[in-house]
C-alpha cells in the first residue's frame, strides 16, 4: 500500500529557539520512503541526523523570534504484514538479541517493575507469548476509556490504570508497562496513520515476539495495515513529535493521510 502523508506544524517563536523533530517516516524493513520533502522558513539551516539507540530520524535547526511553519510532505510503501495470528510463541530471554534487552526495563511512561504482580494474576495464565500480548490488548480496549484532554505529558500507565481513561499513548504506555511486566520485550512507536479521525499523530505498541516486532493498537482507532511509523523508543519521552529548548508557543497542526495508490474517483 502506497501512502502520502502532509503535515504541517505552526508555532510563534518568542526567543531564539532550538527545534528536535520527529515527523519523518521511519525508513526501514516494513516500509519504503519513496519520496519526502521538508517544509522550512527560509535561512533555517537543518541538521538530518539518525540516533544510534534505536534508527529514529531527526531534524534539528535553530529558529529565530516570529511566526514558524514547518511542513513534512512523503510518500511511503508500505509493505504487507505478516499474518501475526500464526505467532503464538514468546521468546526466552537468554535467547533474544542484545538490541532488544532495553526494552525489557521499567522506563519514565512503563514502571513495569510495579505491575508484575497485576500483570502475573490477570494474564500470566494465557498462552506466553501472542496470547499473552493479544489478552493485554483486549483488556486495555476493553478497560480504558479513550478521552482526549484526560491525560497530560506527566501521565504514566499507572496513572492511566487508575483513572481509567486517556488517549493513545497513554494506551500504549499500558501495554508496553504489562508485557515488559510479562518480560515481554515492548517499545512505543509513534505513527501517522490512515482513517485516523480526528487526524492527528497516533501512538501503538510493539511487542518481540518470535524474532520480529510484531504491532498492536488498543484503541482500534486506525487500522495497522494503514500505520506509518515514525520512531520507536522506551516510551514517549524518546520520540516526541518536537522538542523545543526555548519559548516557542505551539499553535496549530494539519496532518492528512491518504492512499496514493487508489484509482481517482469518477
Amino acid at each position: 500500500m502506497r501512502l502520502s502523508i502532509d503535515c504541517r506544524l505552526r508555532y510563534e517563536v518568542r526567543t531564539p529557539t532550538s527545534f528536535i523533530l520527529a515527523i519523518q517516516a521511519a525508513d526501514g524493513a516494513d516500509q519504503a520512503v519513496l519520496d519526502e520533502t521538508i517544509l522550512l522558513p527560509p535561512g533555517v539551516s537543518a541538521d538530518f541526523f539518525v540516533d544510534a539507540f534505536a534508527g529514529n530520524r531527526f531534524i534539528r535547526f535553530l529558529a529565530q523570534p516570529g511566526p514558524l511553519d514547518i511542513g513534512y510532505i512523503a510518500q511511503v510503501e508500505r509493505r504487507a504484514q505478516v499474518d501475526q495470528r500464526g505467532f503464538i510463541g514468546g521468546d526466552v530471554v537468554n535467547d533474544l538479541p542484545a538490541t532488544v534487552l532495553p526494552y525489557l526495563n521499567p522506563s519514565r511512561y512503563c514502571p513495569s517493575d510495579r505491575l508484575t504482580a497485576f500483570a502475573r494474576q490477570t494474564f500470566g495464565a494465557r498462552p506466553q507469548g501472542l496470547g499473552q500480548v493479544q489478552a493485554i490488548a483486549d483488556w486495555i480496549a476493553a478497560t480504558i476509556t479513550y478521552e482526549a484532554g484526560t491525560s497530560s505529558d506527566t501521565t504514566s500507565a499507572i496513572d492511566t490504570l487508575v483513572d481509567r481513561k486517556g488517549v493513545c499513548r497513554d494506551f500504549a504506555h499500558i501495554g508496553i508497562a504489562l508485557c515488559r511486566a510479562l518480560d515481554m520485550p515492548a517499545r512505543f512507536a509513534s505513527c501517522y496513520a490512515l482513517d485516523l479521525q480526528p487526524a492527528d499523530f497516533h501512538a501503538v505498541f510493539q511487542v518481540y515476539l518470535d524474532g520480529a516486532w510484531r504491532t498492536f493498537d488498543a484503541t482500534r482507532r486506525a487500522p495497522l495495515g494503514g500505520l506509518v511509523p515514525i520512531g520507536f523508543g522506551r516510551d514517549a519521552a524518546d520520540v516526541p513529535f518536537a522538542a523545543t529548548f526555548g519559548d516557542a508557543r505551539f499553535e496549530a497542526k494539519s496532518i492528512l493521510v491518504t492512499r496514493a495508490d487508489e484509482a481517482p474517483a469518477a
